[in-house]
């Protein structure tokens, strides 16, 4: 996006990203996945292919409400919203930090299935770390304007903007993972 668009990221929330998620990770230690049937080995091509194809995803979703944010009315018509049309509005950059910490945690939930996301629970610490760390990430959203990172607090609504278009992208995540998986 820095190149297409002129978005410059701060790095200060790619470092608040970086440790909510490590909260979340740490307790994957104490998740309830089934283990397989066969001794796990390494396949580097089947982890390049997910992670090429996880990426792929979650970099489209990102660009693509950065581009029906910036470039239409979709948001303003339809919902009421405030344009951000500069590539660089604070706000704008809180509302694509929101939507990369949301999708990019969420992930966890279908990567360590094996079937549906849904079909296999996940322990109560992976739950309540993630959802401690979305808590977080919404509240600095709402309520964090930082201008030494040129970011700006957005209203709720931009905050269910990013939930709900999270949502959207997640769940064809799990067709995915399937389709990757080699099951129907």
């Amino acid at each position: 996006m820095a190149f297409a668009f002129q978005f410059d990221f701060p790095p200060f929330m790619v470092l608040v990203i970086a440790i909510l998620n490590d909260g979340t990770v740490m307790t994957i230690s104490l998740d309830r996945v089934l283990p397989n049937n066969e001794p796990d080995h390494w396949d580097l091509a089947e982890i390049f292919t997910y992670a090429v194809a996880y990426g792929l995803h979650l970099a489209m979703s990102t660009i693509m409400l950065f581009v029906v944010i910036v470039n239409t009315t979709f948001f303003e018509d339809n919902f009421g919203l405030s344009p951000l049309k500069s590539s660089n509005d604070p706000q704008l950059h809180m509302i694509i930090y929101l939507q990369v910490a949301i999708i990019s945690q969420a992930l966890i939930f279908i990567t360590r299935s094996q079937g549906w996301f849904f079909m296999e629970r996940p322990s109560l610490a992976l739950i309540g770390a993630f959802c401690i760390a979305q808590t977080v990430a919404s509240l600095l959203a709402l309520f964090g304007t930082m201008e030494f990172s040129n970011v700006q607090a957005i209203p709720l609504a931009w905050v269910a903007v990013a939930w709900i278009w999270n949502l959207i992208w997640f769940l064809p995540m799990g067709e995915c993972h399937l389709i990757l998986f080699g099951r129907p």
